[in-house]
């Protein structure tokens, strides 16, 4: 069954169903973790093919391997804790993303137009179903799992489109748009663009179909997404005037009362304070995704158990007073860093920011959609370093994924 997938055609063909998949969330079938069939149907396929057609030593491969490794070390210190179904489920994700590593950086499976191309494509994709699942909450319909409506979310025209809930929907558009706008920026070589372009040509459509998501889909991680984007246009020459400028337009669409921007503006202003009770305070939800960090800066490392960890599932249990190395220690966050680094992210480059500010994806725990979103940056990277290599920039006869049609 998987001779379709031998030759370069065929890995591309994977590839490509592989990142676009692996970014989706169908909620009547799929639901979290060992128990979504699409999504450990995908990881299993990653890892046949890469085996049978792409087992080649990479950096991805060795820190892999030692990611594991270590992991099964530290978390077999806690027997008590160690659960088999949690590791294996760590396997899958690590190897699937080091298939897909090998066959981007290894195969080299994708030219810049292909992946501009699966950007557009994927977010038109939930583009369309968001606009749908808009018009049927207009229409008074909360519940329609065809069109992935598992809940009401009472949000007005707030929705998840084809991820599993509004902040996740947030977190896949910034970063398919991020991608977009960077291998753009590779292609044509002139440097960042400015907001008029994005604004203008082929950019506009992109560009106003992702606002309209970020702005309308309820989220107040969307709108920290969106602030964080803001941070593309400072450069060192006009720093002094564009960040006043959008000091001032934040001042202005707070003016506007929008429910989801002030819960997001008040816990980034919480957050500042390094006080968790008062993100915790202000915004539960969040709260669960920034409190450790905070508590990470402020760690006893004295500990053996910060180093090592306190075992399998323990952050979980203790949601409130975890950090980032909960689980396995400090020593592994540290070997998830290298891999991040080493394998999908620009140490000095926005794509940090994201990741750091949790929007971005990233390794060192199971959670499947950061390792999607780590995918994406992955190709973010793969075409930064080979942008002077005329093979990957070159425009393919055939596409297999057709540029959507722009008005």
């Amino acid at each position: 069954m998987f001779d379709i997938f031998k030759g370069q055609k065929g890995l591309t063909l994977f590839a490509t169903i592989l990142i676009i998949f692996y970014g989706i969330y169908y909620m009547p079938v799929d639901s979290f973790g060992m128990n979504a069939p699409i999504k450990m149907t995908l990881m299993v396929s990653s890892i046949v093919v890469m085996f049978f057609y792409s087992f080649k030593a990479s950096k991805a491969v060795l820190i892999g391997v030692i990611y594991l490794l270590y992991q099964y070390i530290v978390a077999s210190f806690h027997p008590e804790s160690f659960r088999w179904s949690t590791y294996i489920y760590s396997i899958l994700l690590v190897l699937t993303y080091v298939s897909f590593y090998n066959l981007i950086f290894i195969e080299k499976v994708f030219t810049i137009d292909h992946f501009i191309n699966i950007c557009k494509w994927f977010m038109m994709l939930y583009f369309v179903v968001c606009i749908i699942q808009q018009v049927l909450t207009l229409m008074g319909i909360g519940y329609f799992p065809l069109f992935n409506m598992m809940t009401n979310l009472d949000r007005g025209l707030g929705c998840q489109s084809l991820s599993m809930e509004p902040s996740t929907f947030g977190r896949f558009m910034l970063v398919f748009y991020y991608a977009y706008i960077k291998c753009c920026e590779y292609k044509r070589d002139e440097g960042p663009f400015t907001l008029s372009e994005l604004f203008s040509g082929e950019h506009k459509w992109v560009t106003i179909r992702f606002l309209w998501m970020m702005l309308t889909m309820g989220s107040g991680t969307a709108f920290v997404c969106l602030i964080l984007f803001s941070l593309y246009f400072v450069r060192w020459h006009n720093w002094y005037y564009i960040i006043p400028m959008l000091i001032i337009c934040y001042g202005l669409i707070q003016e506007l009362g929008i429910e989801q921007l002030d819960r997001a503006t008040s816990t980034i202003e919480a957050t500042t304070t390094f006080d968790k009770d008062a993100v915790i305070e202000n915004d539960g939800s969040a709260s669960a995704r920034i409190t450790p960090l905070l508590n990470s800066l402020t760690a006893d490392f004295t500990k053996k158990e910060t180093w090592f960890g306190y075992g399998i599932d323990s952050g979980i249990k203790d949601k409130y007073n975890r950090t980032m190395f909960h689980d396995y220690g400090f020593i592994h966050y540290i070997i998830s860093l290298i891999l991040c680094f080493s394998c999908a992210y620009n140490f000095w480059s926005l794509g940090t920011i994201f990741m750091f500010a949790g929007v971005g994806g990233g390794a060192g725990g199971n959670v499947q959609y950061l390792w999607a979103l780590m995918m994406v940056m992955t190709c973010v990277k793969y075409f930064y370093k080979n942008r002077y290599n005329p093979e990957i920039y070159e425009e393919e006869e055939v596409s297999p994924l057709p540029t959507p049609v722009e008005r």
